[in-house]
């Protein structure tokens, strides 16, 4: 049985492909950090919001929680997924995704992704 840090996950992940922006939102707090590969891309909600209204714009994804990982307020995402540009070919990935918790929200998402 998922535990509720999971669930929101998982709405959050549903969320994105979706391409439901208030749901992503619903799951994090106004002081998101959100770093990729290892380089802080957003600090807080609003430039957060931002990027994924720029990324969820420019094309369709597709992704699948394979596996997580769950200790005290961390919660790890085993993710597969491919991403389909408005003008390209289909990109395939993998990804895991660190988020940290804080009163049931995601306050720190970290996204590790090989880049070709």
């Amino acid at each position: 049985m998922p535990s509720q840090q999971q669930l929101v996950v998982q709405s959050y992940t549903d969320g994105f492909v979706a391409g439901n922006l208030s749901q992503i939102l619903s799951c994090v707090t106004d002081d998101l950090v959100w770093e990729f590969n290892g380089s802080q891309v957003v600090d807080g909600r609003e430039g957060f919001a931002e990027h994924m209204r720029n990324d969820l714009g420019s094309g369709t994804p597709e992704l699948t929680i394979e596996r997580f990982v769950e200790q005290d307020d961390v919660v790890v995402a085993i993710n597969r997924g491919r991403f389909v540009p408005g003008d390209g070919e289909p990109v395939e990935f993998v990804s895991a995704e660190v988020f940290g918790f804080r009163d049931g929200k995601i306050c720190r998402i970290q996204t590790y992704q090989p880049m070709d």
